[in-house]
């Protein structure tokens, strides 16, 4: 397959909005995407960009049915390669050095809310508090949010938000994000939730071998929020070309557990189309039918 990707819009957003624009890869997000735009719509996003991965559960009608949504699609695939980038990573600057330069632009994933610190109600107001003090970057650290035990989303429904099925996250011990850095200098992240699980499964046997040695926490730091310019650009799904002020931090709640979360967990498995091809989900695919009620709060544990 060619390493030129031909991206199609297939329907733009309504008329183009003041303030900041929001773009996304989605692939079979059916159930983030009503609490999704709700939460987005809520800090001020009027203007959405999703790149559709081919999805098959509804969610490229969805977002076409929505005003304020604009759909996206590519001759390629999330997963395939842009010369040294995975298509889904290289679109982060693709699409906003495309459509959305010049402009303050937040870039998420459909299982990523962002939480704002005070004293913002909005993604307008911090950005011109960015301004005001020449910044043109902010970094965010992601925070898994997790259930008490996975059984709880058995009798989940789609109506039902991801902050009330998971409402915990773990407060690491040690967080040290020193400025102008792409990410930590020290995290102790075997305080998350996945590493606890993926340490129980070794402990009973279910985790040897190349799955527990060659397993690499991933990374919890990101630069979601950019003022786009001719040379900004994204080197990885985490990290830009412009290194981030230590002067506000931003906080991304990540939900890796939510009804459908085994569809994601199969297709993932069948791809190998995200990080380390997959690997986060090889042990994801074993918790799920083995720990389905180990609790997973641990001794740093935090209700939201």
């Amino acid at each position: 397959m060619a390493n030129e990707p031909q991206f199609s819009i297939l329907k733009k957003p309504g008329a183009a909005q003041p303030g900041v624009a929001l773009y996304a890869v989605v692939r079979n997000e059916m159930y983030f995407l009503p609490h999704f735009l709700q939460h987005y719509r809520a800090l001020g996003i009027r203007e959405f960009w999703f790149l559709d991965d081919r999805s098959g559960d509804g969610t490229r009608e969805f977002l076409r049915a929505q005003p304020d949504c604009g759909v996206i699609e590519c001759n390629m695939s999330f997963g395939d390669m842009v010369g040294q980038m995975r298509l889904g990573p290289a679109s982060k600057t693709l699409i906003p050095r495309a459509l959305l330069q010049g402009r303050w632009v937040l870039t998420v994933d459909a299982d990523e809310f962002l939480l704002l610190p005070r004293p913002f109600s909005n993604l307008n107001e911090l950005v011109t508090a960015l301004g005001q003090h020449d910044l043109s970057a902010a970094r965010a650290l992601m925070l898994d949010f997790y259930p008490a035990c996975l059984r709880q989303l058995e009798s989940a429904t789609p109506q039902d938000s991801p902050f009330a099925l998971c409402p915990n996250f773990d407060a690491y011990a040690v967080l040290d994000w020193p400025d102008r850095t792409p990410q930590p200098s020290a995290i102790s992240q075997g305080d998350g939730v996945r590493a606890r699980m993926l340490a129980h499964l070794h402990d009973i046997g279910l985790a040897q071998g190349d799955l527990f040695k060659s397993y690499k926490y991933p990374n919890v730091n990101k630069v979601p929020l950019l003022f786009w310019r001719e040379d900004t650009q994204m080197l990885s799904a985490h990290r830009s070309n412009v290194l981030p002020s230590d002067q506000i931090q931003l906080v991304l709640a990540h939900f890796k557990f939510y009804p459908g979360y085994r569809d994601r967990i199969a297709d993932a498995l069948l791809t190998n189309a995200y990080w380390q091809n997959s690997s986060e989900y090889r042990f994801l695919d074993i918790a799920t039918r083995e720990l389905l009620d180990w609790p997973l709060t641990g001794p740093l544990t935090r209700p939201f």
